[in-house]
């Protein structure tokens, strides 16, 4: 579980650098409608709050907090599957649409 906080926290960050610069220069939409509007207020808040949803997931970690149910393993594993496609997926318009 925490080998999948930390690929979860890295990927959220990843991801949301990706996201900003696609974003920017309008090469994709942002599907999720409250990230949507926290990026038309101000987009640096959009990253802001990926970083600190990284960070939360890491103080799970630093703290020995990870959750250790089937049910919390099996959201997390479905996230990272999920997040991961949805990852590849904007690093793929980025790449094609520059």
């Amino acid at each position: 579980m925490v080998l999948l906080f930390h690929y979860l926290s890295l990927l959220n960050i990843f991801d949301g650098f990706i996201t900003y610069f696609g974003l920017e220069k309008s090469l994709i939409q942002e599907m999720n409608p409250l990230m949507l509007k926290i990026y038309e207020a101000e987009p640096s808040m959009f990253l802001i709050i990926k970083i600190v949803f990284s960070l939360c997931l890491y103080m799970f970690i630093l703290f020995k907090r990870v959750p250790k149910s089937s049910l919390t393993k099996g959201l997390t594993v479905f996230a990272s599957c999920f997040y991961t496609l949805i990852f590849f997926l904007h690093c793929y318009w980025v790449v094609v649409l520059m």
